[in-house]
């Protein structure tokens, strides 16, 4: 059974670890990676929240929900009917984007990962409907991969769907356009063996960020 950790800190210490909050029976690579998340510098103008693991993906996991509290270039605050630009395409004021990242822990090694390691991510972005072509998915996933950092080769993989949405009845607004990715990849422990978790939920965080973001944040070194 996985065991969900709070974010930033650990929950259910046993009388053993009272004292750093760590759980029993938690090995010491997967306790790295909490503290490592609980240290890390966090985005700007974006929302951090717990969120479970399913006891069916892993051993041990960290869940991070991520919502962006940006607004485009030109946008002062949700509803001023301004927009701003991502790739060159028009973003609404009012749109945000969302995702979430899950760190997944093996106690053992798994062929499928080349690792015990495992980072599964979504994000929902958003997209003015008419900017909706052949080429939104692969400029998305250029962007993504530029901004992970610390990846084993050869082990990103995923799916970027544009989305349609159309409203009717109560709910009746018009048409709503949309950019879902889901991707996992593999990471790699840092020199000293250990696995940066809060260097792995940051690089998303950016990513999920630069969505509805005004400023063009440099990539990260992957």
């Amino acid at each position: 059974m996985a065991e969900i950790f709070a974010f930033p800190a650990a929950t259910k210490p046993g009388n053993d670890a009272a004292a750093t909050g760590r759980p029993d029976g938690v090995p010491d690579d997967v306790w790295h990676a909490v503290e490592s998340a609980r240290a890390m510098e966090r985005v700007p103008a974006m929302r951090y929240r717990e969120m479970a693991v399913p006891v069916s993906l892993a051993d041990f996991g960290i869940g991070v929900e991520l919502e962006s509290e940006r607004r485009p270039a030109g946008g002062e605050r949700a509803g001023d009917g301004r927009s701003g630009q991502y790739f060159g395409r028009i973003v609404n004021a009012d749109e945000t984007a969302h995702g979430w990242i899950m760190l997944l822990y093996s106690r053992t090694l798994r062929a499928d990962w080349r690792s015990r390691w495992r980072c599964v991510a979504f994000a929902s972005l958003p997209l003015e409907t008419r900017e909706r072509d052949g080429l939104t998915p692969a400029m998305y996933w250029d962007d993504m991969r530029e901004r992970l950092a610390n990846v084993l080769p050869g082990s990103l993989g995923g799916t970027v769907t544009v989305t349609h949405s159309t409203s009717f009845g109560t709910l009746k607004g018009g048409a709503s356009v949309g950019c879902e990715m889901r991707v996992s990849w593999t990471p790699l422990d840092n020199t000293d063996g250990g696995m940066d978790a809060g260097g792995q939920i940051r690089s998303w965080a950016r990513f999920v960020g630069s969505a509805s973001c005004d400023e063009e944040e440099p990539s990260v070194d992957r």
